[in-house]
């Protein structure tokens, strides 16, 4: 097997790596698969980060829908193509933003049992590996 000096590259916020496989034929081998780049998902939280959800303590969960919705919902449109366990750390971030806007929001989430709680159930809506079931998820099913 031969080494070579370039095993990754990026191409369009996608991730090219080298991942050893089955082909179609029952062979292990190594081939090129797209999953989302350090870089993208990077600036995805950026933006999620910058919006500061929690702060919108007046707004209702709709309105908060509304305004992630689109962004959000384009973004896993695009990156979940051919990888989707690749966004999972994204998702689990947004979904720690969404947790701090309900601590802030209301009472009964504040405390570090609250907190335990809640970090609980958006660790076992991401070990669920579906996108709808997250707290994001359910934001976008409400619209």
């Amino acid at each position: 097997m031969k080494e070579y000096p370039v095993t990754e590259f990026e191409f369009l916020g996608y991730s090219f790596r080298r991942v050893f496989i089955k082909d179609r034929l029952g062979r292990l081998q190594f081939n090129f698969l797209p999953s989302v780049s350090v870089k993208s998902a990077k600036t995805f939280r950026d933006k999620i980060k910058a919006m500061r959800i929690h702060s919108y303590t007046g707004s209702k969960i709709e309105i908060i829908a509304e305004m992630l919705s689109p962004m959000v919902r384009g973004w896993l449109n695009y990156f979940t193509k051919f990888n989707p366990s690749a966004v999972k750390y994204t998702m689990d971030c947004l979904n720690r933003r969404l947790v701090k806007w309900a601590m802030c929001k209301y009472k009964r989430f504040r405390g570090k049992m609250a907190e335990r709680t809640c970090k609980k159930r958006t660790q076992y809506a991401s070990t669920l590996g579906s996108r709808n079931d997250t707290v994001a998820g359910r934001m976008i099913r409400a619209l």
